[in-house]
């Protein structure tokens, strides 16, 4: 039976322990704007429920993470954002296109995921970017893209926002039957940003 993340982390890596008290979706669409709740709920109504459950999953734990209100584009995509200062910045996105896939934008934080033992390369030269789970014991994977302003010259409106300025993001394409170890490495890949984040602001002079 494989491990469960909190096997694989150490005492220290407190960075998941948000994540235990994911915010219920009714919470959050009650602090959307009518527009942005309506598109999620036309959202909803079109999944099955084994889809519409992982969507639901990855929802709530980017909004966790990510607390201030969400903006959708379309039906078939969301951003999440935190404070910066006055403004806000997008951190997250989530985009579902009814293709059999959820597609995941997280901060570019593969060399600390790596370094923290969420993922470790997978040992096939032709696929670069699949990277196993190590809690998994190689037995789960994740297809990982690295993108820049460099190597997406037309990013979607739903993530152009977490490129350029020297900002970096990672793709994840998740099957709408993905299994739970595929979600708990996606969720600790944004939870790895969060505390990066979180850290910053902490360290900033009042």
């Amino acid at each position: 039976m494989p491990k469960t993340r909190s096997a694989v982390a150490s005492k220290e890596e407190s960075f998941r322990a948000v994540l235990s008290k994911p915010i219920e979706l009714d919470v959050l669409l009650a602090k959307a704007g009518q527009k942005d709740r309506a598109n999620v709920e036309k959202h909803l109504a079109a999944l099955t429920s084994e889809h519409s459950a992982i969507w639901r999953r990855l929802t709530r734990a980017f909004a966790t993470l990510a607390p201030l209100a969400f903006t959708t584009v379309g039906q078939q995509a969301i951003q999440f954002f935190i404070a910066d200062g006055k403004y806000r910045m997008q951190v997250f996105a989530l985009e579902d296109p009814q293709n059999a896939h959820i597609v995941a934008y997280v901060p570019d934080v593969l060399a600390e995921a790596v370094k923290h033992k969420i993922v470790v390369p997978a040992p096939a030269d032709d696929q670069p970017d699949r990277y196993s789970i190590t809690a998994t014991k190689g037995q789960q994977a994740l297809n990982i893209e690295q993108l820049t302003g460099g190597n997406t010259p037309n990013p979607g409106a739903h993530y152009k926002n977490m490129l350029g300025w020297n900002r970096k993001a990672l793709r994840i394409a998740l099957p709408v039957q993905a299994p739970a170890a595929q979600l708990e490495a996606v969720e600790d890949l944004a939870a790895l940003a969060a505390r990066a984040w979180a850290n910053s602001i902490a360290a900033k002079p009042a």
